[in-house]
């Protein structure tokens, strides 16, 4: 990995979790609803990166949001998780060659794939969170009500981010 792109990632992280602290944690749609946009970051990490490095951006992002929301390792454990199983879900969509690096995006792995990773990974981190969050797990309806709510919010926002950037999903 070259200085460029370590920078273009701690750039990209410290945005995230400005965007997810400063804005979206403040929204709180009928109680139920708030988008957790920060694992944008972690979703398209490329097939390049080693799984220690994907582990520990994701932990450091998901640190730096507990650090500013007051969530003592919500963040940190539930996007750790989504980092260790990102690298097999991406297989899960995309059957990888030894020549091209993928980034996951609706241009390498098409429109309906890349929706379902997409659903896939947010659905996964977003139950994780809530889980940890509700603990002692008291009301289910309105742990579910806030997994789901939370999940479509998040998964539009990042389908909607995805067709305004629209970038290439292959490097060489």
């Amino acid at each position: 990995m070259d200085k460029g792109s370590i920078a273009n990632r701690f750039f990209l992280l410290l945005g995230l979790a400005l965007l997810q602290v400063l804005f979206l944690n403040r929204i709180c749609l009928f109680g139920y609803v708030t988008p957790l946009f920060y694992i944008w970051m972690i979703i398209r990490f490329d097939s390049s990166m080693k799984r220690y490095g994907i582990l520990l951006w994701a932990f450091f992002l998901g640190l730096l949001i507990d650090i500013f929301s007051g969530t003592p390792g919500l963040n940190a454990a539930s996007a750790t998780l989504l980092a260790m199983l990102q690298p097999s879900i991406v297989k899960l969509f995309v059957p990888l060659d030894r020549h091209d690096v993928l980034v996951p995006c609706s241009a390498s792995m098409g429109g309906r794939p890349f929706a379902g990773y997409l659903l896939l990974m947010t659905v996964l981190h977003h139950t994780v969170y809530f889980i940890l969050r509700s603990i002692p797990l008291g009301d289910w309806t309105v742990l579910v009500l806030k997994i789901v709510f939370s999940t479509l919010l998040t998964f539009v926002l990042m389908l909607v981010t995805e067709s305004v950037t629209k970038s290439s999903g292959y490097k060489r």
